[in-house]
């Protein structure tokens, strides 16, 4: 918890009975200013480099870029991005945890589940993100001769700064 003080002189008239060198402190807690992105805000994205597996066919990395808007109701976050992808997820602290599920039809006959995290730090002073990405696939329905899942982390970050 951050605490600071103000520190308010008081000008006087001469019949006031408070001396003119009083002075008030005033104690301001920051743990009662309104959470990062409460109820939402708009934001720029600033993405780091991306190393993606070939596996990982149905990744988001590319789509994760220029804006993003950020919906925050107590410890729960949403991150809609303009190109319509939203990952979901919570806030507890300065830990940010969000993922984004989809599923896809292949060519080897089965349904396949894509789940992206983002997953990193908020800075409650600034409301600047860091979040790392994973990428994992799983069989979501099987006919029994599936290829090999491709699950793969990326050296990918991204940097959300909200516009005020």
């Amino acid at each position: 918890m951050t605490r600071f003080a103000l520190l308010l002189l008081a000008a006087c008239s001469p019949s006031s009975r408070t001396p003119p060198d009083a002075a008030a402190v005033v104690v301001h807690d920051t743990a009662m200013a309104t959470a990062c992105f409460e109820p939402s805000v708009m934001g720029t994205v600033i993405a780091g480099p991306a190393n993606i597996q070939d596996c990982a066919i149905w990744n988001s990395v590319a789509s994760m870029s220029v804006n993003v808007a950020l919906t925050r109701t107590g410890d729960n976050l949403t991150m809609a991005f303009g190109s319509g992808i939203t990952f979901a997820g919570t806030v507890s602290g300065s830990n940010v945890m969000l993922t984004y599920s989809h599923l896809h039809d292949f060519s080897d006959g089965c349904k396949w589940r894509a789940t992206e995290t983002l997953s990193g730090t908020l800075d409650p002073t600034s409301c600047v993100m860091m979040v790392s990405y994973n990428y994992v696939e799983t069989v979501e329905i099987s006919n029994g001769a599936c290829a090999t899942p491709c699950s793969g982390t990326a050296d990918f970050s991204l940097s959300i700064t909200p516009i005020f």
